[in-house]
């Protein structure tokens, strides 16, 4: 099974022949085959993957899971996905962000996001 690294780098046991291991140094936002209990166990996010086909060649689609507060990001008309990106690196739950809108704080961003993002969570 694929997993991706979301967290700190890390050291990741693998096996490399009957009896014998090697590490591995995982970083962030990289992946690995591991099996699903020792993916989870070190904490790997599991990748989606779609299977398909074109023309003769089998494919396989990789997708990151992305949070829900970033896909409602890229939901408003003018956000894109390197934006509500952006934003929830500063912001990281919508919570956050309304509790930054409601204590009146300057937000980082452009000024149509900035207005953008008042009107949504005000």
């Amino acid at each position: 099974m694929k997993f991706i690294n979301k967290s700190q780098p890390m050291q990741v046991r693998q096996s490399d022949g009957p009896g014998r291991f090697k590490w591995k140094l995982l970083k962030k936002g990289e992946t690995i085959n591991l099996s699903k209990e020792v993916g989870l166990r070190y904490g790997l996010k599991k990748m989606k993957t779609t299977e398909g086909q074109i023309g003769q060649t089998k494919v396989e689609t990789k997708q990151l899971e992305s949070p829900n507060f970033q896909k409602e990001l890229e939901s408003i008309n003018g956000i894109g996905k390197k934006t509500a990106k952006d934003i929830t690196k500063v912001f990281p739950t919508e919570e956050k962000l309304k509790e930054a809108i409601k204590n009146k704080e300057q937000l980082a961003f452009r000024d149509d996001v900035e207005i953008k993002l008042r009107e949504k969570y005000e």
